[in-house]
């Protein structure tokens, strides 16, 4: 396996569809896939109100896990982010979410206007940024080939 660079690790968070969010829930780890944006050094979603919003309440230290595979190669990346989380309730911040959101999501979200105005994301009342803090990245490796490549399934 080979460690990717902060930059590559960070170009890589930036451009993955999901993201997978680790808590703490009362007492116990929970993992939940989410949509969301990488804006500098923070990462900006919005979420409902319910088990992950209270657990990042309860315990605001959080991981952020994404990655990818190629099946035809078996190849892999991921990246994982420690950091500490916060709703924040300035409008200013809540509008860059929203923007950055639809930015990113258009091309699978189509428009974003339905009957009633924002549809994709009406009814997420919750701006969380995860203020980035530890970030670790490896890879499948580049050197080997496909056949004995770690991680390969």
């Amino acid at each position: 396996m080979d460690e990717l660079t902060r930059e590559e690790s960070l170009r890589l968070l930036a451009e993955a569809p999901v993201a997978h969010l680790g808590v703490i829930s009362d007492g116990r780890a929970y993992v939940t896939p989410m949509s969301f944006v990488l804006d500098g050094e923070r990462i900006l979603f919005r979420t409902m109100p319910g088990r992950k919003f209270r657990a990042i309440e309860e315990s605001p230290d959080v991981c952020v896990e994404v990655s990818t595979f190629d099946a035809t190669s078996g190849s892999w990346a991921s990246v994982i982010v420690n950091g500490t989380a916060r709703e924040v309730t300035d409008a200013p911040t809540g509008e860059l979410a929203v923007q950055r959101l639809l930015n990113k999501y258009s091309e699978s979200i189509g428009s974003p206007m339905g009957r009633s105005g924002l549809q994709p994301l009406a009814g997420l009342p919750h701006v969380v940024e995860v203020t980035i803090g530890e970030v670790t990245g490896m890879s499948s490796g580049r050197g080997l080939s496909p056949r004995t490549r770690p991680g390969r399934l």
